[in-house]
């Protein structure tokens, strides 16, 4: 009977390991090009809703979302300067978006591109829901790694102390 409890124990637990890793393999490494849904994006500029600037903010005013195909974006840029950098006082402002648009295609990849001579003008584009805000999603990765984590820190000590 003994036996049974910890076969079945050992079982489960092999049974949930292979499908964390499943989850890791396909998070880390899978193309999830093929399976895009919509999306939910912040919608915002900053010279219009000052606290789009601060996701810190958004907790505090209401952000609007939308729900987008494939891709957020969110950029940090100037206006009112030419592209030499010889024009008028640079005013600097962020814009979140759907990543459609823009009127030029633009590689769909979870990245940033920094402007060649103005490093602090950044484009990035992201593809899961509210990614657009300035909060990073490794967080919910670990989240998830740690609660998985003490499920079976606590189920292996509990099958320990009923043997």
């Amino acid at each position: 009977m003994n036996f049974e409890n910890t076969l079945r124990h050992l079982l489960s637990t092999t049974f949930h390991l292979f499908l964390f890793l499943l989850w890791c393999i396909q998070s880390s490494f899978g193309d999830t090009s093929s399976c895009r849904k919509q999306v939910e994006c912040f919608i915002c500029d900053s010279r219009d809703i000052p606290e789009c600037e601060n996701s810190n903010n958004f907790l505090q005013v209401h952000i609007p979302i939308k729900l987008c195909d494939d891709y957020c974006v969110k950029m940090w840029t100037r206006e009112n300067e030419s592209i030499s950098g010889t024009g008028i006082q640079a005013s600097r402002y962020v814009k979140r978006d759907c990543h459609k648009i823009f009127r030029y295609h633009i590689k769909k990849a979870e990245t940033c591109y920094k402007h060649k001579k103005h490093t602090s003008d950044v484009l990035c584009l992201c593809g899961t829901d509210r990614c657009n805000s300035a909060r990073s999603l490794l967080r919910f990765n670990w989240l998830f790694f740690l609660t998985f984590y003490i499920y079976f820190y606590t189920d292996f000590f509990n099958s320990r102390i009923y043997r």
